[in-house]
């Protein structure tokens, strides 16, 4: 007998129960699609609902939204609901309804030995997943599920739920039709605003009612490139401005159109109507005109910086400009001024690798000696990146100096520390060694670091002696007036950065002014090597030639033809330059130096022109009968290429799987599809940041390729055909949360759910099995037989 219970428990024996006893999981909705005061409401359901369980029952109460949270009691949930209505900022939790994905986890939540109910309080709206799945899926596991609905949001709510225009491309002067769908959940007076470049083109008032209704707008596309189009509604009665706005792009085809920034429009009004007389459009804005984004920059043909220095520009705008002649074709110039090439601060910048010049240059012989001081903060807030982007600016502008020059540098906290003596350039290696031991710490006392500057210059031969100062925090009060009364009489002009809001901008304004230099101002630390570089060219008078200048032809090019060298008209100055090796020279100057220059950077082009296009230096150019057509040719061969024919595409997002598909039918001229094609795809999103995507063969002809869409608000998708050299340029945005669409129904499977009773709080539950393992009793009978023979044997 012990044998044949000890054989038994090896096979782990169970008795099987059934068990009455129940756990409910009580799941509140709380998205912002709900009105808060029906989920206060329900929480009384709940604790009458807790209060009726018996004592060998349990339950847990869970908040659903964007995903599924756990609460202690209805107390503790009643007080967050509270805190979410006094708030005056939407919890972001809030900003989705994952039905599915809360069910899914509700299953992680029943103890295995007892009955399973779930009483889902919701109005329905789902967002992601597929609610039906989950529900089937709970079912199979013997999980019941009961449901409640919960009064939708009560405030007057308006919203525009979708925008398509009724042609993806359209000719210049063409109208599109925008077909714009309102929905609103009561009726009200709003006005629909179509948004172009920021301007509203269009406004009309509407009478909402409640439902969706569709508004047809028809707007002539009078700008070429791609448009971006926003429709949005207005109501002083609306409650979300979140779901206010969607976004559309509309490829308008006509004249070239050309990007001009410049500091003063009005110096390129000469150039502007010389353009316009040969079909090209030119859009000059100021300083703060490149776009921020990758769209807004392919909406031009290309981009001409005219007279705009790097420090006005972000690294993100900058390398956007890379981005946008490396991967889209697009072009870029640059033509000369104080704030072009390295005087403007791009040298070593992502503008500098699209161009075919290159700022640097060996100083003539003839030209003033500088010696220069970086009087750099170095206390504890420049800690991290400002102290390492200085080191790199000083670095820098080490290299921008000729053989005959000298530097020292001066690292201040409160005292400060010359890390590296007054030397001449060509010591660059000791230079950038002192310029390495520059470490944060400490406070900040302007006025001895500059002292100590000063010390330094008061011995140099120099021609001319200048200081460049670098500070992001306040400083004690001194007598900078005498400082600066003194370096005026020897001669020493002083150039102020101030970095961050923390700056004495003031002050540092006011030193620059007495000390006859420039004054600087940036947020971003980033453009700290700019700033120096352009600085440090300004001081060295070695950039700019000013005098009466021919040009030569020494290069062979299309755009040159029909013009004899001695046509082509005097420049009065321009900006000294190299070339790099692949770029080709097609205008010298009788000093040997670049005049116009072209080169191919990835799929785009780079052309330079270092004279300029207004009165000081090009007002020959502008006088010339042949200039206009001159320039109307360069700039052709500088446009992007858009060329698609024979490529079409259809685009669909699945909001489910967060996935834009991408399907391409790829012909012939005759309309042959064609197989085999090499392809290149890549998606940037709205930070610049790439991802490569694969385009699969899906049939003759047709291609097909699935991006994830993510988090992302924006995205850019380039596809390339390499076999025939065509680029298609797509673009993704990403809508308001569909937590805030209106007009969404319920899903069939939730109406089939049945319905929660508060008496029927445990009734029709299926008892629970309740399997108790037998085999420590079982074990123990084998002991105890096993002692029992033992025990007679001895008998």
């Amino acid at each position: 007998m012990a044998v044949l219970l000890l054989v038994l428990a090896l096979c782990r024996p169970v008795s099987l129960l059934e068990r009455d006893d129940a756990h409910v999981l009580f799941l509140v909705d709380v998205s912002e699609s709900v009105n808060l005061d029906a989920a206060l409401e329900v929480l009384d359901l709940v604790e009458a609902a807790v209060s009726d369980l018996r004592p060998k029952d349990s339950y847990d109460l869970a908040v659903v939204a964007d995903g599924c949270r756990v609460v202690e009691n209805a107390a503790a949930l009643r007080a967050l609901i509270v805190s979410w209505q006094e708030a005056f900022v939407d919890d972001e939790f809030r900003q989705a309804s994952r039905l599915e994905e809360s069910l899914r986890e509700a299953r992680l939540r029943f103890p295995a030995s007892k009955a399973k109910r779930v009483v889902l309080f919701s109005d329905g709206h789902e967002t992601h997943g597929d609610l039906a799945l989950a529900l089937s899926t709970l079912a199979q596991e013997g999980i019941d599920v009961r449901w409640h609905s919960l009064e939708s949001l009560a405030e007057a709510e308006a919203a525009v739920v979708a925008l398509e225009a009724s042609s993806a491309s359209a000719y210049e002067g063409e109208t599109v039709r925008l077909r714009v769908d309102v929905a609103a959940n009561r009726a009200m007076d709003a006005r629909l605003r179509l948004v172009h470049q920021g301007v509203v083109a269009q406004e009309q008032a509407v009478s909402l009612k409640a439902g969706t209704q569709r508004i047809d707008v028809d707007v002539p596309m009078l700008t070429s490139g791609d448009g971006v189009w926003v429709a949005e509604i207005v109501s002083s009665a609306d409650h979300f401005p979140l779901n206010n706005q969607l976004r559309t792009t509309v490829k308008v085809i006509g004249k070239p159109r050309v990007l001009a920034l410049h500091e003063e429009s009005r110096e390129l009004r000469n150039f502007v109507r010389a353009m316009k007389q040969q079909e090209i459009e030119i859009e000059v804005r100021g300083v703060r005109g490149l776009p921020e984004s990758l769209e807004e920059m392919l909406a031009f043909d290309a981009i001409l910086f005219s007279d705009i220095p790097a420090t006005a520009l972000t690294e993100s705008q900058m390398a956007l400009v890379k981005r946008y002649v490396m991967d889209f074709g697009g072009g870029v110039a640059m033509v000369g001024s104080e704030n072009s090439f390295g005087l403007g601060g791009y040298y070593q910048t992502p503008v500098e690798e699209v161009l075919p010049l290159v700022s640097r240059f060996e100083k003539e012989k003839q030209k003033p000696s500088l010696a220069m001081v970086l009087v750099i903060d170095k206390s504890g807030s420049m800690q991290g990146l400002p102290i390492t982007l200085a080191r790199q600016a000083a670095k820098a502008s080490v290299e921008l100096l000729g053989a005959r020059d000298q530097m020292g540098v001066i690292g201040f906290d409160g005292e400060p520390q010359i890390v590296s003596e007054l030397r001449a350039a060509t010591e660059s290696a000791a230079i950038h060694a002192g310029i390495d031991s520059l470490s944060a710490g400490g406070g900040t006392d302007v006025y001895r670091g500059m002292l100590a500057g000063k010390e330094l210059l008061d011995h140099a031969l120099a021609k001319i002696k200048h200081m460049i100062v670098l500070t992001d925090g306040q400083t004690s009060d001194a007598d900078f007036v005498g400082l600066l009364q003194a370096m005026n009489d020897r001669a020493i002009t002083v150039s102020t950065v101030a970095l961050g809001e923390e700056a004495a901008r003031e002050l540092l304004a006011s030193i620059a002014e007495l000390g006859r230099g420039r004054y600087y101002e940036t947020m971003d630390p980033a453009s700290v090597p700019q700033i120096f570089t352009k600085e440090t060219m300004q001081a060295s008078k070695s950039a700019i030639k000013e005098d009466l200048y021919a040009p030569v032809i020494v290069g062979d090019h299309a755009l040159l033809s029909g013009y004899a060298e001695e046509e082509l008209p005097f420049v009065l100055g321009y900006v000294m330059t190299e070339p790099k090796p692949t770029a080709r020279v097609l205008l010298g100057l009788e000093t040997g130096d670049p005049l116009l220059a072209l080169g191919n950077y990835g799929l785009g082009k780079g052309m330079a022109f270092t004279a300029d296009l207004t009165e000081r230096w090009g007002s020959e150019w502008l006088a010339w009968a042949g200039g206009g057509r001159f320039w109307a040719q360069a700039l052709r061969t500088l446009l992007r290429r858009a060329d698609t024919q024979g490529m079409e595409v259809v685009t669909s997002v699945q909001d489910q799987s967060r996935m834009w598909s991408v399907d391409v039918r790829r012909v012939d001229v005759q309309q042959r599809p064609l197989a085999g094609i090499t392809w290149e795809a890549q998606a940037l999103d709205e930070q610049g940041r790439e991802q490569a995507v694969e385009v699969r063969e899906t049939g003759l002809g047709r291609y097909a390729m699935r991006v994830p869409l993510g988090d992302h608000e924006q995205l850019t998708l380039r596809l390339r055909d390499r076999d025939h050299d065509l680029v298609k340029v797509l673009h993704y945005h990403r809508p308001y949360p569909r937590e805030y669409m209106l007009g969404d129904e319920i899903p069939e499977a939730l109406r089939q759910t049945p319905a929660f009773e508060m008496d029927a709080l445990l009734e029709g539950l299926q008892p629970s099995v309740a399997r108790t393992s037998l085999t420590p009793w079982v074990a123990f009978g084998a002991l105890a037989f096993t002692l029992l023979g033992l025990l007679l044997r001895r008998l």
